[in-house]
């Protein structure tokens, strides 16, 4: 990933989006920070097997499940479009109120 697209990736802000708050390039790494996400990523929610996971509601999954979709919406309509190629459970991270 070249420094125009992770900023290009910064500037992006949807209600739905993890913001990037910051990046740090060193060498051929590249390290991105995103803000944190209190409840982890949906997979931990549908499958996770510890006893401080409690399986999810079908209002909240319905919930998550439009949040996604919305996110989807804005990078597939923005001004520059943006496919996002690895769309999965493990990577729909969610805040304290279960927002995708």
């Amino acid at each position: 990933m070249e420094s125009a697209e992770v900023n290009f990736l910064g500037r992006l802000s949807h209600p739905n989006l993890v913001k990037l708050l910051g990046y740090c390039y060193e060498g051929k790494e590249l390290l991105l920070v995103y803000e944190f996400m209190q409840r982890g990523s949906f997979k931990n929610h549908l499958f996770g097997r510890r006893s401080t996971v409690q399986p999810l509601p079908w209002d909240i999954r319905l919930k998550i499940a439009i949040g996604a979709a919305r996110e989807l919406s804005f990078l597939h309509t923005s001004d520059k479009k943006v496919i996002y190629r690895d769309f999965k459970e493990s990577n729909i991270l969610l805040d304290g109120s279960y927002n995708a």
